[in-house]
């Protein structure tokens, strides 16, 4: 019996022994899974950095310590630095970058140049060690970008200041509206009247001919008369024509205040007479990111300032909110003019590069990238309640957001404003939505474009429904709405309020295409749906395809020239039906977009009688 006892309390004895050593390893696995580090402009990366007392001072010494469930905290102060990933966290246990005691920090992709020598006239120039490239530079003067010096000589300091020469490109004399041949022959009286080989080595950058983008090329050799030949060796848009643009890349070029050139290792900037380098903060882009998520999972980083670098998200299951990016990207040479969504994303020319499954960008605020503001290349990644302006200002195939490749995407409540070119783009999506956005003010460069564009793209069921789309600012005629170009197919576009496109569609499509739904939208203060339409015969789309245009139009409201007949007041954006409009009850059911309403037909245009007023933009509500 006694052993029985002794054998008994033994067991007893182990088991309590095996769980305390279980539980004490949980405890200490929970305790180093969520340590919090700090990082200060005054710390040491020999420091612990698990006190606010002894803070490291790198974010690489941080994110090389960090585990699942890890904070960091960074204390006030502009970091000349970048802020990459080495670890990632695990779900409900992320790790987590922001601002201790919600401090103001600033992620800087740009060094300031010191030991300013006068070269000329009020030309001053610094020592800079590193050179991001022919046309790839860019210099902030007191936080402020500032041009690279052009010719002919411009006081605008506008980035979308498009050149003021203008300048013809000799069109194909076999062939017209093809290429010229591999090499560009483009003449302006401007240039003229210099000894020969005067712009030699200078950069072209214009828009010239249909002007679908901004396009430049080396200049290989000028003469007296103003002829310039360009080393245009890659595909072009050039159909040859009239233009305008500018020379840029020279010396010589220097001539304006809060202009800037960069020559043999040193950077030259003039600045108003009478004033010096001593009472200004000059600074030169260094760096292409300010963040790197580096291909880890489960990150949260939230509430820094950005300032002249993009940020990498490839990765899964991250998220970036109430972050702040301004001069995210540039570049000015611009040989082939085609997209440059996928090679903007891969080297920093743009404000953020999505690459990856389930990520999230959430009350962000970007502005000024000669790139895209967001290119987008990944599934079910969410894009709520941003603000993205002034993109594009290269003028080439980027927008405020460019979606490269998608799948289940959400772009909601975000507001989308000034582009060169399109304001959004979407390229080779898969069901994704784009929904209760505003989304205005495209076209500041080019030609031929949409607020909303795309070409020869299979929508696979994309919805682009509830939205404000208005104010295409292109000169000429094709400056639509929704712009379903050539070979489009199966977009779903309803519930939009569209308006103030003069003589384009508020929704164009042209051919050949099949398989669009164009439903419930309101427009007005420009032509209706189907005007303008085109058919080009020649394109490879065409084989396969029924000929022409064939798409759905139902139940859309179009108003002309007067939107106050049926809508309670649209030049304050209230843009719901007035009581006993006749578009209320006018329409017919569609299964799933326009169910009927109490027993009665569904109305037309975007805003149901008696339902929800929905808002569009970050600031807006349902």
């Amino acid at each position: 019996m006694a052993k029985a006892l002794t054998l008994s309390r033994f067991v007893r004895t182990t088991i309590t022994m095996v769980a305390m050593t279980i539980a004490m390893s949980n405890f200490g696995a929970n305790a180093f899974a969520k340590q919090t580090f700090y990082v200060s402009k005054a710390g040491s990366d020999q420091n612990l950095g698990t006190s606010e007392t002894a803070p490291l001072r790198t974010f690489a010494a941080a994110a090389k310590k960090m585990r699942a469930g890890d904070y960091c905290l960074v204390m006030a102060g502009v970091y000349h630095q970048t802020l990459k990933m080495f670890h990632s966290g695990r779900p409900g246990k992320p790790i987590t970058f922001e601002p201790y005691r919600q401090g103001h920090v600033v992620i800087d992709a740009a060094n300031q140049l010191t030991h300013w020598q006068l070269y000329k006239g009020n030309i001053y120039s610094a020592s800079m060690l590193w050179n991001l490239g022919l046309g790839m530079n860019q210099v902030l003067l007191d936080g402020k970008l500032i041009m690279e010096a052009r010719y002919p000589e411009e006081t605008n300091t506008n980035p979308f200041s498009p050149g003021i020469a203008r300048v013809v490109v000799l069109q194909n004399p076999v062939k017209p509206y093809t290429p010229f041949s591999t090499i560009h022959i483009l003449r302006s009286k401007q240039f003229a009247n210099m000894p020969t080989d005067y712009f030699r080595g200078a950069v072209f950058v214009g828009q010239v001919g249909v002007a679908w983008s901004t396009q430049g090329g080396l200049v290989t050799h000028s003469s007296r008369q103003g002829w310039l030949r360009l080393n245009q060796v890659t595909k072009t848009w050039w159909f040859g024509g009239h233009g305008h643009g500018y020379l840029t890349g020279l010396l010589r070029f220097l001539r304006t205040p809060d202009h800037w050139e960069y020559k043999n290792g040193r950077l030259y900037v003039e600045l108003p007479p009478g004033q010096t380098p001593d009472s200004h903060q000059i600074q030169a882009r260094r760096r292409a990111w300010c963040i790197n998520f580096n291909s880890q999972s489960w990150i949260i980083v939230r509430d820094f300032d950005l300032v002249a670098g993009a940020v990498k998200m490839s990765c899964n299951h991250c998220t970036l909110e109430h972050c702040r990016g301004r001069y995210m990207g540039n570049f000015t040479y611009m040989p082939n003019g085609a997209p440059n969504g996928a090679i903007g994303a891969s080297s920093g020319d743009c404000g953020i590069a999505i690459k990856g499954n389930d990520n999230t960008i959430k009350h962000c605020r970007l502005a000024w990238s000669a790139g895209s503001g967001i290119v987008l290349d990944g599934r079910q990644n969410r894009i709520k309640r941003n603000i993205i302006r002034d993109m594009d200002y290269s003028g080439t195939y980027d927008c405020c957001l460019n979606i490269l490749r998608g799948g289940d995407n959400l772009i909601s409540f975000n507001t989308m404003s000034n582009a060169g070119r399109d304001v959004l783009q979407i390229h080779d999506p898969d069901a994704d939505k784009i929904e209760f956005n505003d989304l205005s003010r495209a076209g500041l460069l080019c030609k031929d474009l949409g607020i909303i564009y795309t070409y020869g793209t299979n929508g696979r069921g994309t919805r682009i429904a509830y939205n404000w789309i208005h104010n295409n600012l292109a000169t000429g005629h094709n400056h639509p709405g929704v712009y379903l170009d050539n070979g489009c197919s199966n977009f779903i576009v309803d519930h939009n309020v569209i308006w103030d496109f003069g003589k384009d569609a508020g929704v164009r499509v042209n051919g050949p295409c099949s398989g669009n739904r164009i439903i419930n939208n309101t427009l007005f203060n420009c032509l209706p749906v189907g005007a303008r339409e085109y058919t080009n015969p020649s394109s490879k789309w065409q084989i396969g395809w029924p000929r022409g245009v064939h798409y759905e139009a139902t139940n859309n409201l179009y108003l002309g020239l007067n939107p106050d007949t049926e809508l309670v007041d649209p030049a304050h954006d209230n843009f719901r039906l007035k009581p006993g409009a006749a578009a209320t009850g006018a329409g017919k059911v569609v299964p799933g977009i326009s169910p009927g309403i109490d027993n009665r037909a569904p109305d037309l245009g975007a805003y149901t009688t008696g339902g929800t007023y929905w808002i569009p933009g970050a600031t807006g509500h349902r």
